[in-house]
């Protein structure tokens, strides 16, 4: 576990070296993996200057990840105020998190109408709502696990169907269920595999999330301009 004194020397040499450091979020689905130049360290609060797209997904996650070669380890840390403007954010309670944590790299957009799907393993099926999707992978939501006593094993081989937008017919696929788990609190449950779109779906996949990306991108840079706002009229 890195230790708090160690961390802010390391941070206060890269300051006097003028080195960054990458940090490391998402929005809706989306990465964002960009330098950060650190601009002070006091009192184990750190002051940071970062992309504005970095901004957005910070103060929205309430956290980021710091990657640097000198860094004992990933380093996770709260977010404590935005300065949209300035494109700065001050970070605090730094927690040593290992070595991959917070660096994927994958896109995985969140659909920004429902999407419902259905999994089945040839004797049950189950439906629920994509909560986000690559084209190597997606994330179901569902209420039937529990309420039906039904689930399948980890790595089993299933049937994925559904409608993608604008499009009036079901595609089927094959994938492997990687994890299932219960989320804390609700009847609800998530399936996260490994999809295996045909030759024919592919084009309709990379299609349908390359449009989402923009989408978010564009709708991260709305955001970001309506932030600039609010700090402008609080001063």
């Amino acid at each position: 576990m890195a230790d708090q004194n160690e961390l802010m020397g390391i941070f206060n040499n890269l300051i006097s070296d003028k080195k960054t450091v990458t940090l490391y979020n998402t929005y809706r689905g989306l990465p964002f993996s960009y330098d950060a130049d650190l601009l002070a360290v006091e009192q184990g609060v750190v002051a940071t200057r970062v992309h504005r797209h970095q901004a957005v997904s910070m103060a929205l996650e309430g956290r980021t990840h710091l990657h640097n070669s000198i860094l004992p380890e990933v380093i996770r840390a709260n977010v404590v105020e935005v300065d949209f403007r300035k494109k700065q954010a001050i970070l605090s309670e730094f927690v040593g998190v290992g070595d991959a944590v917070g660096k994927r790299t994958m896109v995985r957009v969140q659909p920004s109408e429902s999407l419902e799907a259905e999994i089945s393993d040839g004797r049950r099926r189950i439906r629920g709502r994509i909560a986000d999707i690559s084209t190597s992978g997606m994330c179901i939501f569902t209420f039937a696990a529990s309420m039906y006593a039904l689930s399948f094993g980890l790595e089993r081989e299933v049937f994925v169907d559904f409608m993608p937008p604008r499009l009036d017919t079901v595609v089927r696929f094959m994938g492997v269920i990687t994890n299932f788990n219960e989320q804390q609190g609700s009847f609800l449950h998530r399936f996260g595999l490994k999809i295996f779109p045909t030759p024919e779906i592919q084009p309709l996949l990379d299609e349908y999330i390359t449009k989402q990306q923009q989408l978010i991108l564009y709708e991260m840079e709305q955001t970001y301009h309506t932030m600039c706002q609010e700090n402008a009229r609080q001063g």
